[in-house]
């Protein structure tokens, strides 16, 4: 079990492309950027957020070795849904 979410929040956060929904946003517990886009659009991002963060306590995290930046996602998860909901306000 790792800590790295508990004391590595900080930092550089993953750029936003709202274009391309491929790929992983949570690699520790394979979250998609386009499930993630799609929990946004129906209100339901904060489900996904409690289950990271109820799987970071048990069985803990390993984003060091499984997230390319070796850092805690979490800040990459908020920034990507602040992103979604600047766009959908850009766009009304």
């Amino acid at each position: 079990m790792g800590d790295c979410c508990s004391n590595n929040r900080e930092g550089k956060v993953q750029s936003v492309d709202l274009k391309n929904l491929d790929g992983l946003i949570c690699y520790c517990f394979e979250k998609s950027k386009k499930e993630l886009f799609n929990a946004v659009k129906n209100g339901e991002e904060a489900l996904i957020i409690e289950d990271i963060k109820l799987k970071i306590k048990n069985p803990g995290c390993f984003c060091k070795t499984a997230n390319p930046s070796g850092k805690c996602c979490l800040p990459d998860v908020q920034e990507f849904i602040r992103a979604i909901y600047h766009f959908s306000n850009d766009k009304a």
